[in-house]
């Protein structure tokens, strides 16, 4: 129980560290991030590259494979080596999906209106509020790098401060059956002293 203790504390004092540093430095985190995902498309490619080399010989689709496993190492590649392009085109592409439930949505309130649905307005609504949200991220996404950076920062503070909730919870679930077995044992003696 010891190690489960230490953990929780460790781990929760890290993602607290972690979570503030995010809040302070949105932008850079987020580069980060984007860096990340950078890297995860790069070594993505390399084994789909390896694959594809591997099973021409096997599989008629393996060419494609290959010129995908290519074009997914010159992205990678791309967002290593440009933190900021890597940031914006992640915001790009989120603002464009996006935009795209949006108009998903509004055109699906249409049709549940034939269908007779009462709150079909709510529908179209959200999904014009999606459209322009996708607009204003694509016109600003330096304003959405702060904002992503932020809520990233919040989430992983917000996880830091559950595990020291688990802690507490936890030292208190330990007390409470440390008490119940001091209990049991003080009413077993006083059940072998009442036989003798």
């Amino acid at each position: 129980m010891k190690k489960v203790n230490t953990y929780l504390i460790i781990t929760a004092l890290l993602l607290i560290i972690l979570g503030a540093v995010c809040i302070v430095n949105p932008v850079e985190i987020f580069k980060t991030m984007a860096w990340l995902v950078g890297l995860l498309i790069l070594l993505t490619g390399i084994v789909s590259l390896f694959f594809g080399l591997r099973a021409q010989k096997y599989l008629p689709n393996a060419g494609s494979t290959t010129l995908l496993a290519a074009f997914q190492i010159f992205v990678g590649l791309t967002m290593l080596c440009n933190s900021v392009l890597s940031a914006t085109t992640i915001i790009v592409v989120f603002a464009m999906w996006v935009i795209f439930e949006g108009l998903s949505l509004a055109v699906l309130s249409f049709d549940y209106k034939r269908a007779g649905y009462d709150r079909w307005w709510l529908m179209l609504l959200f999904g014009v509020c999606s459209i322009i949200l996708g607009f204003l991220a694509m016109r600003n996404p330096e304003a959405v790098e702060t904002f992503m950076g932020i809520m990233l920062g919040f989430g992983i503070l917000a996880n830091g401060i559950e595990r020291i909730v688990a802690f507490s919870a936890l030292r208190r679930i330990q007390h409470t059956v440390r008490d119940l077995k001091e209990s049991a044992t003080a009413h077993n003696i006083d059940d072998f002293q009442t036989e003798d």
